[in-house]
């Protein structure tokens, strides 16, 4: 593990003891059916204030005292905080957040909220098609998201992560997913010339065919209806 990821992890717990910095982590997920999800787990401090360490721990109470209205709001102020400090890059190319989903938890464990909880967190998820063409991965932490950022980033059914720890402002390494995009679809093979040349003859000769029949009969039929006066003296 580089020394830099060491020492911003032991001070990063260091601090979590000693005055429970807040904090993000995102874990990535790619799959084999072309999609990815994102799961970010973050303190809603980092959207409370300019420099949230400034700020006690939020207690559960804070959000379940809330009404409807007043809880959908804090839930839409932590998507724009998402949308504005988390970028996602595939192959060099920015694409938007895809649209999250946001619940509050329990930080101290990561479940559901409870009435006695302590520590307020967010959790938020979002799934999309990987963009086409796309190999790589990378995250950009935008300068005024104002908390620190633990990325992990995995393939669908490995369980190895490789912990990533980025700073406002910095984008994190790349993360090859796959190491070339998946073969486009093969489409249907155009009959050969000797096919549809088959073919058109087939249709000529039967278009002949019931030209010829139903002029036989129109000659057929005029024979029979001429008047006496039009036929010819033997």
């Amino acid at each position: 593990m580089p020394l830099r990821l060491i020492f911003a992890l032991f001070t990063l717990s260091g601090l979590l003891h000693a005055h429970n910095v807040p904090s993000m982590t995102i874990e990535s997920r790619f799959k084999e059916n072309g999609n990815f999800d994102l799961t970010i787990n973050f303190d809603p401090r980092a959207c409370l204030a300019a420099d949230p360490r400034t700020l006690p721990p939020v207690a559960g109470s804070w959000f379940s005292d809330q009404s409807p209205e007043q809880a959908a709001a804090t839930l839409e102020k932590a998507r724009d905080y998402l949308r504005q400090s988390v970028g996602l890059i595939f192959n060099g190319r920015p694409i938007p957040l895809p649209e999250l989903t946001l619940q509050p938890i329990d930080g101290a464990d990561n479940t559901p909220l409870k009435p006695d909880t302590q520590e307020l967190h967010l959790l938020a998820k979002c799934a999309a098609p990987v963009p086409d063409g796309a190999t790589e991965f990378q995250i950009t932490f935008a300068k005024t998201a104002a908390i620190d950022l633990i990325l992990l980033n995995a393939l669908e059914g490995t369980t190895e992560r490789r912990p990533q720890v980025l700073f406002p402002g910095e984008t994190s390494r790349p993360f090859v997913f796959r190491t070339s995009p998946p073969p486009p679809p093969v489409a249907a093979a155009a009959p050969e010339r000797s096919t549809i040349s088959i073919i058109l003859f087939f249709i000529t000769a039967t278009a002949v065919f019931i030209g010829w029949r139903l002029l036989s009969k129109y000659r057929h039929f005029h024979r029979g209806h001429k008047k006496p006066g039009d036929r010819k003296p033997e």
